[in-house]
């Protein structure tokens, strides 16, 4: 029998939804381009936070751009 796991390590296509919304936000926010070095570098904090463990927009929105 499969075992149901709520935490898999993976990205499942709803949160890839999410975090680009979370992103598409900030870098609205700041003014920023997706092409420039700070919004890569606010992508992979971004995952980085996700991946820790926190879920909610609004925690991801604040974590991922504390400076």
């Amino acid at each position: 029998m499969l075992q149901s796991h709520d935490h898999t390590g993976a990205i499942l296509p709803a949160d890839v939804n999410m975090l680009a919304a979370v992103f598409t936000e900030i870098l609205t926010d700041k003014g920023l381009r997706r092409d420039c070095e700070a919004a890569e570098l606010i992508a992979r904090r971004l995952i980085s936070v996700y991946q820790s463990g926190h879920r909610e927009r609004g925690e991801l929105l604040k974590m991922a751009t504390d400076d």
